[in-house]
């Protein structure tokens, strides 16, 4: 039987003190309200065909950038304050400046989760909207530093996300157990 992850396994936080500075990181997650969102790679890539008929691509890497909408404005979360300066004030460059973590449960049985922290500028696209509410759709864009590490499943589950660099240690669990069964295997 073939598993596919649900879209929840997922995850997406924004550092909200936009500080960028990931050892003070305030995570929030992003989705609520948003039926699809995706990390658009923006694949850079320029295809070119010599007079001899052949065709060579030169790989400029990725652009990669991901938009939140809708994004209805909650005074109650620590994200809509900084939206809502960035887009009224009409920020820009450092001011825009945060920390994306982005987590993938690959197993809802793990102790730790494969995460990256990547360095963002977050651009509001427009404000207002109909009668379902007051919007701010915004955009993702890489920008900077992006780093490989893991987080607890405990963390996650406490709403506080925290992010270690490097690679994921291996589960006790999982080692005692095939500690036991070598162990089991050189008494026979």
């Amino acid at each position: 039987m073939r598993v596919k992850l649900e879209r929840k396994a997922l995850m997406h936080y924004i550092d909200t003190t936009f500080k960028n500075v990931l050892s003070s990181a305030a995570w929030e997650i992003i989705g609520d309200g948003i039926e699809e969102m995706a990390m658009e790679l923006n694949p850079d890539v320029e295809t070119v065909k010599d007079i001899l008929g052949q065709t060579t691509t030169k790989d400029n890497g990725y652009e990669p950038s991901m938009d939140a909408d809708p994004y209805y404005a909650d005074p109650d979360t620590k994200l809509y304050p900084m939206l809502r300066d960035i887009a009224f004030d009409r920020k820009t460059g450092d001011a825009c400046k945060t920390l994306l973590l982005e987590v993938i449960v690959e197993d809802t049985g793990a102790t730790n989760h494969l995460a990256y922290a990547q360095e963002v500028l977050v651009k509001p696209q427009s404000y207002g909207g109909d009668t379902s509410g007051v919007s701010i759709p915004f955009n993702i864009s890489e920008n900077g530093k992006r780093t490989k590490g893991y987080v607890s499943a405990a963390s996650i589950s406490s709403g506080s996300p925290e992010f270690t660099e490097g690679a994921i240690p291996e589960q006790a669990s999982m080692l005692s157990a095939d500690a036991g069964k070598n162990e089991a295997q050189s008494l026979s």
